[in-house]
């Protein structure tokens, strides 16, 4: 599902495609991996192909004339290992009637497609999409108006009934469901623990991925929030992201604290019964853990410190010396 990390499991795919065929997985080439090879925010091997599937109404859809899709079916027929994988968040927004031809067509080829995915604790998600939306989409609100127009209207946060639909597609005992939190125990981190899930064990070369697509710190958040008034390229995000995770700002695993304990509860409560259900029939018991309520962090009222501040600005400038450099070079060379 989207925000649990699948930004570091795919571009750890990609890395080490050569030696996921070893282990008898073919990460499909359907896409261009090399920005994800370079560690770069990916959508996966089939991020195309799964918006391609998505109702044409989606924001997200991707119009294709077959090819993509006939690109799969050539990939599966084709493939000399026991397992294909293909990876993308988009595919936790396919249709019921797009899977089941998708099923069709591997079963008539003696595929027989499972289905891997993990979820995250619901206000984690939330406030992970609120830090999406203000980083990807202009969005200039505070978190706590976000989360309260949009909780209880996105379907995916149903985890139970979720779980229900994939069985009913996939079939029973083709369905796994990780906790993205449980990763974090993992000495591999969330790649060791999909590839124990995928495998039955975890390789020894398998290493722990830094983030990919961290969120960024409250007090980068509030410049966001301020630049988005002069709605700024997605390279702005970028060039904060890269700076926040190699300065340390931000951190893999991040608990979120932007929400008042009274929302964090008032979510948690409505998807009390789905979460339980969840733990029940798919998880094997494991539960989300509890939630302890922790300083509320106040992203109208928190300290912005000028030491911090300029830490971010000088991160920019740098960035942007490094980039008129490279322009430069460019010029000279060409003339």
């Amino acid at each position: 599902m989207p925000k649990c990390g699948s930004s570091a499991l795919q571009v750890f795919l990609a890395k080490n495609r050569q030696r996921l065929l070893a282990e008898g997985i073919d990460y499909l080439a359907l896409s261009d991996l090399s920005q994800a090879k370079k560690g770069g925010i990916t959508s996966g091997n089939a991020g195309f192909l799964s918006r391609s599937m998505l109702d044409k109404a989606d924001e997200g859809y991707f119009q294709d004339d077959g090819t993509l899709y006939q690109s799969l079916l050539d990939a599966v027929s084709n493939t000399k290992t026991e397992s294909c994988l293909l990876s993308s968040e988009f595919f936790a927004f396919v249709g019921t009637d797009a899977y089941r031809k998708l099923l069709e067509d591997l079963r008539a080829q003696d595929c027989q497609a499972k289905c891997i995915y993990y979820v995250r604790r619901q206000d984690q998600v939330l406030v992970s999409g609120y830090m999406q939306k203000v980083k990807r989409h202009h969005y200039t609100g505070d978190p706590e108006t976000f989360v309260r127009d949009t909780y209880q209207e996105y379907v995916l946060l149903r985890y139970y009934d979720s779980a229900r639909r994939f069985e009913q597609l996939f079939g029973a005992g083709n369905l796994i469901v990780g906790l993205y939190e449980a990763t974090q125990r993992h000495p591999k981190g969330i790649a060791g623990d999909f590839l124990a899930k995928l495998l039955g064990h975890c390789p020894k070369w398998v290493a722990p991925q830094p983030a990919v697509n961290p969120s960024p710190s409250p007090v980068e958040l509030k410049l966001m929030l301020a630049a988005n008034r002069y709605r700024p390229r997605m390279r702005f995000s970028d060039i904060l992201a890269a700076n926040s995770a190699g300065s340390g700002r931000s951190r893999p695993y991040e608990r979120h604290h932007l929400l008042a304990p009274a929302m964090t509860e008032t979510v948690l409560d409505y998807f009390a019964e789905q979460n339980q259900l969840l733990a029940e029939h798919y998880t094997h018991g494991e539960a989300f853990p509890p939630y302890q309520a922790s300083p509320h962090l106040d992203l109208n009222n928190i300290p912005v410190d000028a030491d911090d501040l300029m830490d971010i600005v000088a991160g920019f400038l740098v960035n942007f010396d490094q980039r008129l450099a490279k322009l430069e070079q460019s010029a000279v060379s060409s003339g």
